[in-house]
């Protein structure tokens, strides 16, 4: 019996502590208005908070996007989620030239201080492939996989 209660007391303490945590952070005002001015378009947006730093998650003209901004104010940086029709022509053409007989299956577009970079996500009928690109669209193979899927 003193199982069941104290059991029962737990999973009541983690379901209302699940509960709790899933409250938005109160985003500062010069956060707020840099997202604000920076992402007009931006619908479904969460919010959570680390240290000084938010993070915005929310959807833009179908594209995923995650920023990051910190208590200043300072966009430091974004993570968009898209599949090819979104890559630069000169990261495609290079793709496309490099990597044929694949298909781009994802792209994480990554802009912070240290510019673009793209990591992609290539797959044929036996392998996916993860490639990085930069602006420039010069490519390196990062690492290839079976795919399991198959």
């Amino acid at each position: 019996m003193k199982n069941l209660i104290l059991s029962a007391v737990v999973l009541l303490t983690v379901s209302f502590s699940a509960n709790a945590s899933t409250v938005e952070p109160v985003v500062n005002s010069k956060a707020q208005e840099t997202f604000t001015t920076t992402f007009k378009a931006a619908e479904n947006v969460k919010w959570s908070s680390a240290g000084s730093h938010y993070e915005a998650y929310f959807e833009s003209d179908g594209v995923k996007t995650r920023a990051t901004i910190d208590a200043k104010g300072n966009l430091l940086q974004t993570i968009r989620y898209y599949k090819e029709d979104n890559l630069p022509a000169s990261v495609l053409y290079n793709l496309k030239n490099s990597y044929k007989g694949k298909t781009i299956h994802g792209v994480t577009e990554v802009i912070n201080k240290n510019g673009t970079n793209y990591r992609i996500v290539l797959k044929d009928n036996k392998y996916y492939s993860h490639i990085n690109a930069n602006q420039a669209g010069d490519t390196e193979l990062v690492a290839k996989y079976t795919r399991g899927d198959k």
